[in-house]
């Protein structure tokens, strides 16, 4: 049996116990306090904290589920798929096409600042339709899903529109994109039509299934 070592049990038994008869009706308060913290004391030895089985559940819940943080995040497959098609995408700019024109890409770095111009060749009949196309097949979203866009210029005005088309299975409207998901789709976009000298292209708006998109 394991003793703690505390001033009351450091007494003879039968010492404490005599004193415990004696003084019963006097002092019953103050030996219930007495008890109460023995008995806390031995559960301090032995080990017996009440915070040990929280603990314990806690890192039982953590094993159970240890992509609980990431919850919201792609899935495994999901992102198998992006970096697939995302290297696909950028391998199309190695094609060098029968009819080339030189273009300037304008992509959004990391940092959700800046947009960086990377020259590129595209087929000069449908120079403008590529170029739409490469930005859009690099621009990785999760759960966003665009089953296909259409682009009209109108040179009077000078200005391009492109009609985006989001999938009906996609999990995600346009609507629901954060600030740096529009400046890295929309943005890249309209950065990189206006800054090519040869097409003076004035603006560029979009629209959602041939409704104008509102952000």
């Amino acid at each position: 049996m394991t003793r703690c070592l505390n001033p009351i049990q450091s007494r003879p038994h039968h010492t404490w116990l005599g004193r415990l008869g004696i003084n019963f009706g006097l002092r019953s308060g103050a030996i219930f306090l007495a008890l109460l913290g023995l008995l806390e004391g031995c559960a301090a030895v032995t080990g017996e904290a009440t915070s040990a089985p929280n603990a314990a559940d806690s890192n039982e819940a953590a094993i159970a589920n240890p992509f609980q943080s990431i919850a919201l995040g792609p899935s495994p497959a999901e992102a198998l798929v992006n970096a697939s098609r995302l290297m696909q995408a950028r391998a199309r700019r190695l094609v060098v096409p029968t009819d080339p024109v030189a273009v300037d890409l304008y992509t959004l770095d990391d940092r959700c600042e800046n947009y960086r111009r990377e020259p590129v060749l595209v087929p000069r009949p449908q120079s403008m339709e590529t170029t739409v196309d490469l930005i859009l097949a690099e621009q990785v979203i999760p759960e966003l899903t665009l089953s296909g866009y259409r682009t009209r210029f109108d040179p009077e005005t000078k200005i391009v529109t492109i009609d985006l088309r989001v999938a009906r299975t996609s999990r995600r409207v346009l609507q629901s994109l954060s600030v740096c998901e529009q400046k890295a789709l929309l943005g890249s976009l309209r950065e990189t039509l206006i800054n090519q000298p040869d097409w003076k292209i004035e603006a560029v708006t979009f629209t959602n299934r041939g409704n104008v998109l509102v952000l």
